[in-house]
């Protein structure tokens, strides 16, 4: 079982939440379901957002924040929903949602992290047991601290065809790849003062020399949290170059239609 240490975890924790820009145009809202996964002996609750239709799609599992799954993060789903993929996020928090920084600090510094890693699985599961998703290929997005999680999990999963990480740590990165063998893409902001741009371009060219599959994005101008929309932190021009590379990456990798 891969370790993740907690005070990664706890690490990126700058920013608020908000709000994530609403999807463009006239598309219509997505369904929306809850459902519970299990992971071994224990369970956790699941919001799942549904793409018009009822044929083939492809699988998303979209990791929270630290702050849990608020609106927010459900939100972010029925984005990823409308573009055609069915989206599922665990509740790693398992009902709690942090109002404040210092609750998002606390929930993120108690997080489990290999209970975390066993429900992200139970997701990917979900997926495959679903009629829609059962034999498409399925992608890991993550915001913030669910961004370490994203990628720490990825690893040594040839389940999981494409990894997105938005302004998640890249500390560890330089010779501690692990066995992440799909394709990545990371974004971050130039001002970003919970991440440290020299790991940034470190990770860039360790995946570089390890013949790795990857796109890493830093932002001119933005900061922590530049995709949450109706916060200070939201950065227009950067949210919206971060989206369409993200849409066009999980198309090509993951070969689904909008």
């Amino acid at each position: 079982m891969r370790q993740i240490p907690r005070l990664m975890i706890a690490a990126v924790l700058a920013g608020a939440v908000a709000r994530p820009a609403a999807a463009a145009g006239s598309a219509p809202p997505a369904d929306t379901s809850h459902v519970t996964l299990r992971a071994g002996p224990q369970s956790t609750g699941a919001f799942v957002a549904w793409p018009g239709g009822s044929g083939p799609a492809s699988g998303l599992v979209l990791v929270h924040e630290s702050w849990g799954m608020n609106a927010g993060i459900r939100d972010m789903a029925r984005r990823f929903a409308r573009q055609g993929y069915v989206t599922i996020v665990p509740d790693l928090y398992h009902g709690q949602v942090a109002e404040d920084a210092d609750g998002a600090r606390a929930l993120a510094t108690s997080l489990d992290p290999k209970r975390a890693i066993a429900e992200l699985g139970a997701a990917i599961a979900w997926l495959h047991g679903e009629k829609r998703t059962a034999k498409s290929r399925v992608g890991v997005v993550g915001f913030n601290a669910g961004g370490i999680l994203a990628r720490a999990f990825a690893s040594g999963r040839p389940d999981v065809a494409a990894v997105v990480v938005f302004y998640g740590s890249p500390e560890g990165g330089p010779g501690k790849l692990g066995t992440l063998t799909a394709p990545l893409q990371c974004h971050f902001g130039e001002k970003d003062e919970a991440i440290d741009l020299a790991q940034v371009t470190a990770l860039d060219a360790e995946l570089t020399r390890a013949g790795r599959v990857h796109e890493v994005f830093v932002y001119s101008g933005a900061g922590h949290g530049f995709m949450n929309e109706g916060a200070e932190s939201y950065h227009p021009d950067a949210a919206r170059q971060a989206w369409a590379r993200t849409l066009s990456f999980l198309q090509k990798n993951l070969k689904v239609k909008p």
